[in-house]
């Protein structure tokens, strides 16, 4: 699995700021990236009564479809957790199961995550199978 960076659209820092960020941080380490984590998680708890600026790219920030295929449950529930989370932030989030979702579509999906686990010696999941 490959890790990008999101498209800069999606980030909540404009270019500026995400530059200073990453200057400020490149010689940390990973044990003082997760405490400079926790540090401004704590900053971001202290004041949460006062309201929280959005910021203007959410709105216009495309709906995000999240695919669980799931024959258990466990990649179902990971999916809802994901969706919940993303709600929290106020983005636009469409859950769907794999069986009920027209794959016909996939091609207008301007963000889309799928949720999938596998079963017993890694069969997929009945759930995760598609009619296309």
């Amino acid at each position: 699995m490959t890790t990008q960076a999101p498209p800069s659209n999606l980030l909540p820092l404009n270019p500026e700021q995400l530059a200073r960020l990453q200057a400020a941080t490149t010689d940390f380490t990973p044990t003082q990236l997760a405490w400079v984590s926790g540090y401004f998680w704590g900053v971001l708890n202290q004041h949460s009564g006062a309201a929280t600026a959005v910021p203007a790219q959410a709105a216009e920030m495309p709906g995000i479809t999240l695919i669980s295929a799931s024959q258990t449950g466990n990649a179902r529930r990971v999916a809802e957790a994901l969706r919940d989370d993303l709600i929290a932030a106020q983005l636009n989030v469409k859950l769907v199961n794999a069986g009920d979702y027209k794959f016909k579509q996939i091609a207008s999906e301007k963000l889309l995550v799928i949720v999938t686990s596998t079963q017993g010696e890694g069969r997929v999941a009945g759930r995760g199978r598609c009619a296309a």
